[in-house]
């Protein structure tokens, strides 16, 4: 059955869903040298649902959780393409807050405009010294300061930030959705985003100093985006479209020694042998994640084991694909880490998003879980 990926689809849709994922890797290398960025590969997305998977009523409804079906479609789309996975990771995030912390009316709001209108929603938490600062004047409030790492800038049509906040209402880190219509083209700056690897995920700095809002755009109250086990429990997200990053390099390399006519090689077949079994083992911390989160998310006396059983999810992800990039350079050599091998990207893009904050500080953490709790897991 040929399915058009560009033609629109009323609902998700499993096939028009894959359909898309061999587009958007087709479009990949091209996409990477593009000004635009992944402009056709969410328009794609809109077309075959994808961006409404997680509202009420769709495939993936937030309200009926299977997160392991989530990170299955977020590991698919990283093996299609990572800086895409990235930017749809944060749209799944953000719709996630929605879910938990808006109001009815701000969630009809919003869910509307990804229904109706297509808006491809972003996050963006990190910043520099000229952080995000809200002040409150008779009957709005405004914005100061940059974030940085925009992932999505030019293609993101509502993005919750994050920032400090001091009235007599409200103090202390709170979220907000940004409307990205009104914000400048002068204040996104493309010039701050020369990475290694990632390139297309265009994740500018962006000066929000003059953005004006209502109070209907605060969302939840501030501190609740540091919650746990919501906060530490999402690095399984990440992952998951890291995992399908790694799994493109599982068979680009085996695709690459096919040609050469080299997979009776049992020294290939040994390295072949390693990558096989480090995906598979990231297929099952995905899983068993991904049941975890759905059966202790909502029970305060696990949430210090779902943070455990996350963090080490996120870490040994982390090693997988570090082992399978190392196994896969020794079967293609030189050779094969060149243009227009799609290998030469991917390396650059995985090692760049492989780095994620604080990952020592990850590990002493799961740590002391274990020193604390001998016997985690257990039951």
């Amino acid at each position: 059955m040929n399915i058009d990926a560009t033609a629109p689809v009323t609902k998700f849709n499993q096939e028009y869903f894959h359909a898309t994922l061999t587009k958007i890797a087709q479009l990949a290398s091209a996409t990477e040298h593009s000004t635009l960025g992944p402009v056709q590969e969410f328009e794609m997305l809109r077309n075959c649902g994808a961006l409404e998977v997680v509202l009420p009523g769709g495939a993936l409804d937030f309200n009926k959780p299977d997160m392991p079906a989530l990170l299955k479609l977020l590991k698919d789309v990283g093996k299609a393409n990572l800086s895409v996975g990235r930017i749809f990771e944060g749209h799944i995030n953000t719709l996630y807050l929605i879910h938990l912390y808006a109001s009815t009316q701000q969630q009809e709001k919003w869910y509307d405009g990804v229904k109706e209108k297509g808006d491809l929603f972003g996050i963006w938490n990190t910043q520099g010294k000229d952080g995000i600062q809200v002040y409150s004047s008779s009957d709005s409030f405004t914005i100061s300061g940059n974030k940085t790492f925009c992932s999505g800038a030019s293609l993101v049509s509502k993005a919750l930030i994050t920032g400090n906040i001091e009235t007599p209402e409200r103090a202390g880190w709170q979220m907000l959705i940004v409307d990205m219509e009104k914000i400048g083209k002068e204040n996104i700056d493309a010039e701050s985003w020369k990475p290694l690897g990632m390139k297309a995920s265009g994740s500018y700095q962006i000066n929000f100093t003059g953005y004006t809002f209502q109070g209907s755009d605060f969302l939840g109250q501030p501190g609740i985006y540091l919650n746990q086990p919501h906060f530490s429990g999402g690095a399984i997200r990440f992952a998951a479209v890291q995992l399908g990053g790694a799994e493109a390099i599982m068979e680009g390399t085996i695709d690459y020694l096919k040609t050469l006519n080299r997979t009776d090689d049992p020294f290939q077949q040994l390295r072949i042998s390693n990558i096989c079994s480090e995906i598979t083992s990231g297929r099952l911390w995905l899983k068993q994640s991904g049941k975890y989160y759905d059966e202790w998310v909502d029970d305060d006396t696990r949430k210090d084991d779902l943070i455990a059983f996350a963090n080490m999810t996120r870490v040994n992800i982390e090693e997988s694909c570090l082992k399978i990039m190392e196994e896969s350079n020794r079967c293609v050599g030189a050779r094969g880490l060149m243009a227009p091998y799609s290998l030469e990207r991917i390396f650059r893009d995985l090692s760049f998003y492989l780095r994620q904050p604080a990952p020592d500080a990850t590990r002493l953490k799961i740590a002391e879980f274990f020193i604390q709790n001998p016997g985690g897991f257990h039951d």
